[in-house]
């Protein structure tokens, strides 16, 4: 199957506005000043840069095959338990005993808390949990009912539920992803960038000011509002790309972070964290610095550790644990 450019492209924009959100994030919680700009953009960013990276995983189960792609739903399903899982506890328990010894200067973690993560996602890492129970519950109903039928239903009880006073538990970021990735589970894709590019400008235009009055009146998080914003979020930042993919430097520069795209996004805080951490405690706290060496150190740090893992089968079993011993091993088509 062909790969298509733009859908890697705005995966390697999607990494980078979660990184960058991160960033701000970790500034502000640390305390550090920071123009008030700032927040409102982490807010917008935050309104749509993960959605955006649920619906591309819909838009990719759906071309490649969904669950046929492994010939039967069990096998679909402890393939995708294999690939999601490994990254998911091991980094998750990295990330919680890195923060367990450093938690007054970052986020403050028990290491008791490793034996929660089957229920309680840390992090950045719940969307590797949430993306897990998309895959069975899409793989289950399949072929009961469509698609969009699966993406109504899931949503509806996510809503419904707690007016019934019936508690999602940890499975709460399971339906609150549904929206995103089951709209990429049934979109055209293709046909979404079918507009002249004074259109898409005019669309991206309209989500900025948008999204700037709902920043403003402390409205961008409300109920049915954010669900707006989630899905013209996603359809501004796929008219976005594709003007500005034209440019080969900023080409380049999405090739180059969609490459290392997972790696980036499973190291990145780990990294921002630190060199915040380093920089408060060498008494820098100027926040023009912080961005700056804040976003360049998750990029460059995580990719540093993502070509070191790709030399190294046993690292690299981590990221990608059905690439890195699994290929004559198992057969996850059984």
């Amino acid at each position: 199957m062909e790969r298509n450019v733009l859908v890697d492209r705005l995966k390697g924009y999607a990494c980078f506005l979660v990184l960058f959100g991160h960033v701000i994030m970790g500034i502000r919680l640390a305390g550090i000043d920071i123009p008030e700009f700032f927040g409102g953009m982490e807010k917008f960013i935050w309104s749509f840069h993960v959605a955006l990276f649920l619906f591309l995983s819909g838009v990719v189960y759906k071309v490649t095959g969904e669950w046929k792609s492994k010939k039967t739903k069990s096998g679909f399903i402890l393939y995708k338990l294999y690939a999601l899982g490994i990254p998911y506890i091991a980094f998750s328990v990295v990330y919680i005993l890195i923060n367990s010894l450093v938690g007054e200067s970052n986020t403050g973690f028990a290491v008791s808390d490793i034996f929660y993560i089957w229920k309680t996602p840390v992090a950045q890492y719940w969307y590797l949990y949430a993306l897990f129970f998309l895959f069975c519950i899409w793989t289950f109903l399949s072929g009961i009912i469509k698609n969009w039928h699966i993406t109504l239903v899931v949503i509806l009880i996510g809503y419904l539920a707690p007016l019934f006073g019936i508690s999602l538990g940890s499975l709460d970021v399971v339906f609150y992803s549904a929206l995103a990735f089951g709209v990429g589970t049934f979109v055209n894709f293709k046909n979404l960038t079918k507009l002249p590019n004074r259109a898409k400008w005019l669309i991206v235009l309209m989500h900025i000011a948008v999204g700037v009055v709902l920043v403003l009146l402390d409205k961008i998080e409300a109920p049915f509002i954010k669900e707006l914003m989630i899905l013209f979020g996603i359809y501004s930042s796929i008219m976005f790309i594709s003007i500005i993919q034209d440019l080969k430097l900023i080409s380049h520069f999405l090739d180059f972070v969609n490459k290392y795209s997972f790696q980036i996004y499973l190291l990145h805080t780990i990294f921002t964290a630190g060199i915040r951490i380093i920089l408060l405690r060498m008494n820098i706290a100027q926040w023009w610095i912080h961005v700056i060496l804040g976003t360049v150190c998750g990029l460059v740090f995580s990719v540093l550790a993502a070509v070191i893992a790709k030399k190294v089968n046993f690292l690299n079993f981590f990221f990608f644990p059905t690439k890195a011993y699994t290929s004559k091993n198992i057969d996850f088509k059984r």
